[in-house]
């Protein structure tokens, strides 16, 4: 896969444009869905965000990483759009924005694909839903979307420190969780958590 050179966004290079959107799409899409359960309001927010790169490139500097730079961005945009809602939002100014984050194992795809029964897969989902937001949010990007650590830190604003012990917490919660224990083993529950047809979205 070729590199995306920054140098040629900024230049408003098209083939640029359109590599940075093939490449980055289904990931902004993704986490967007886990912030914003509307469809519409996740794709408006991913055209706004490509339109404001194009219309500020020549002011951009180059991210360390463009994922976790276009995830943040991302985020920031559906906060804001959260912010303004007034039916169906409460939001705060910073991250303690009240999204929920759902992890939603698709049972049947799952159980097509390493034939676990559906009983199981929705015990896993009830377990994972008693995680904290931010537990959830980490081990979808970094099992599932496969961020690193550092990228992880930025789209969240935390320390590197914090994604590394959040991430093992979470993990020891649900390996030592005497319910998964009779289910699964740590290697099936990582298993599951990088599985692409795991999740929903």
């Amino acid at each position: 896969m070729n590199a995306i050179k920054w140098s040629d966004i900024v230049a408003g290079r098209e083939a640029a444009y359109n590599a940075l959107y093939d490449r980055y799409a289904d990931l902004l899409y993704g986490y967007g869905m886990k912030i914003v359960t509307d469809e519409a309001v996740v794709m408006d927010a991913i055209q706004t965000l490509f339109m404001n790169i194009f219309e500020k490139r020549k002011s951009l500097s180059a991210p360390n990483s463009i994922a976790a730079y276009l995830c943040r961005s991302l985020k920031n945009l559906l906060i804001n759009e959260m912010q303004s809602a007034t039916t169906r939002y409460t939001c705060k100014m910073d991250d303690t924005v009240d999204y929920d984050f759902d992890l939603q194992p698709d049972a049947e795809n799952v159980i097509v694909a390493g034939e676990i029964e559906k009983e199981k897969i929705l015990v896993f989902k009830e377990e994972l839903g008693k995680l904290s937001r931010q537990q959830r949010e980490i081990l979808y990007l970094r099992y599932y979307k496969g961020l690193e650590i550092d990228e992880i830190a930025e789209i969240l604003s935390v320390s590197k420190r914090t994604v590394y012990n959040t991430s093992n917490n979470a993990l020891t919660r649900l390996r030592e969780n005497k319910v998964l224990a009779k289910y699964f083993s740590e290697a099936i529950i990582v298993l599951l958590l990088s599985m692409e047809k795991f999740y929903n979205i």
